[in-house]
């Protein structure tokens, strides 16, 4: 494609702001979505920081 090191960072160099924004915003909605379903097996986790987003998760739909 016209690029002399096969890197990562050299392909995908072109990567626009715009394609960068909406990258964030569709991770964000499967990160919340995997919020809500391990909601949806408990609302606690043994597990600290699980726990923590978890309750916060659950703040956020009060």
């Amino acid at each position: 494609m016209g690029h002399i090191d096969g890197s990562v960072q050299a392909r995908y160099s072109h990567i626009t702001r715009e394609m960068r924004e909406e990258l964030l915003a569709n991770l964000t909605v499967e990160w919340e979505a995997s919020l809500d379903a391990r909601l949806a097996m408990g609302p606690r986790s043994p597990v600290a920081a699980l726990n923590g987003l978890l309750q916060q998760r659950l703040s956020a739909r009060r």
